[in-house]
């Protein structure tokens, strides 16, 4: 058990930024989202902005243009950009990988334009037959001189036609199981890859899709960190980005429940405003009260990790629960709105696609038990062993 500081503020410089955040994301975000997603076109006009504020590579080392912010401050960006319908900035985490373990000639080229909003860095690891086992995947790196050559297909990708490169999780060592998984920083621009889009419920700003690379050759500098690491690396990544997921999954139910009540208050049933209704007044409540608790979860887990505390069970733990919770929340908003609800007049709809795929992707909800219970229980009990 985890004992903290009774003290649940944010610094003043946090919300400063959190003001900040919420003032630009009102005001270029929120009244273009529907639009945006309706023609399937990623708003790059409004990620350069972002760019331009500051707002992303906001782990990014100063060198790099970013701005050494702590996880918390992370969680807060992501928060208030959710509230107006933005999706998880997957670029900025991967950008820390590239960071942490890239070779200095593409930490150069690379992070200074990802945080002006020029360029956007995506991870592969799914594959068609394996997804949570990421340890069996099937493409392969061969070694060869000065460079590597991969085979094989990545699909279920986020940003297909938008990633400028990608993270790439491939097979080195075909005997190690996880110890013989790589991690290669792959431009899309090389020869032999080939790009096709699926049609997804939600997180329609970005295209989604899948790779198939056939003998794409890639300097021996581009492999990210040492042979046989890659597993770690990604899934060290995934501890933060699933904080991340659920404090987004927060954002955006925050704005469905504050639309809720207002409409609550304003729209009137047998002579009265449907807030004096229990059922109604007892969906928002129960949402309410759900939020404030998974909020401050998520938080806490953001703080640890700012004092680098291991997150995994944690993140894990707010993986599996709030993405969940939280769509449960919008769909009693939309319940309360009726028949408007159901309809695209209402952002509601948009909120419940966006949580949907919130529950599948960096871990489904079932993964992220076994990975709770591995923490707590001890691998010895893990299923699959």
């Amino acid at each position: 058990m985890i004992f903290l500081p009774l003290n649940f503020e944010f610094t003043e410089e946090q919300e400063i930024f959190r003001r900040t955040v919420r003032e630009f994301a009102n005001k270029e975000i929120a009244p273009k989202i529907r639009e945006y997603e309706k023609k399937r076109e990623f708003p790059w006009n409004i990620y350069r902005k972002m760019g331009s504020a500051g707002l992303l590579g906001l782990r990014f080392g100063s060198e790099y243009g970013g701005q050494d912010a702590d996880a918390v401050t992370m969680g807060i960006l992501v928060e208030e950009v959710a509230r107006a319908g933005w999706q998880i900035p997957i670029s900025d985490i991967m950008g820390e990988i590239l960071e942490l373990n890239g070779p200095d000639a593409l930490k150069r080229e690379w992070l200074p334009a990802m945080a002006k909003g020029e360029r956007m860095l995506g991870v592969a690891n799914t594959e068609p037959a394996t997804g949570s086992d990421a340890a069996a995947i099937t493409m392969r790196a061969t070694h060869e001189g000065d460079n590597y050559v991969l085979n094989g297909e990545k699909q279920y990708i986020t940003g297909v036609m938008e990633m400028g490169a990608y993270c790439i999780l491939a097979k080195t060592d075909q005997e190690k199981g996880s110890n013989g998984v790589s991690m290669f920083f792959v431009e899309m621009n090389r020869p032999g890859i080939e790009k096709y889009e699926l049609d997804a419920l939600g997180w329609k700003l970005f295209s989604f899709g899948g790779l198939v690379l056939k003998n794409v050759t890639i300097p021996a500098t581009n492999l990210i960190g040492e042979e046989g690491r890659g597993f770690r690396y990604v899934m060290e990544t995934f501890d933060l980005m699933r904080a991340l997921i659920a404090i987004w999954s927060i954002g955006l139910a925050e704005s469905s429940l504050e639309e809720c009540i207002e409409y609550a208050k304003q729209r009137t049933a047998f002579g009265r405003p449907i807030a004096k209704f229990e059922s109604v007044q007892s969906r928002i409540v129960e949402g309410y009260t759900e939020l404030e608790a998974a909020r401050l979860l998520c938080y806490r887990t953001l703080w640890l990790k700012d004092q680098g505390r291991k997150i995994t069970k944690d993140s894990a733990m707010i993986k599996w629960y709030v993405p969940q919770l939280c769509f449960e929340i919008v769909n009693n908003c939309l319940q309360n709105r009726g028949a408007l609800g159901f309809t695209t007049l209402c952002m509601d709809e948009y909120r419940l696609r966006e949580l949907r795929g919130a529950m599948i992707g960096d871990g489904t909800m079932d993964i992220n038990k076994i990975v709770v219970a591995r923490e707590l229980l001890g691998r010895e009990f893990l299923p699959y062993r």
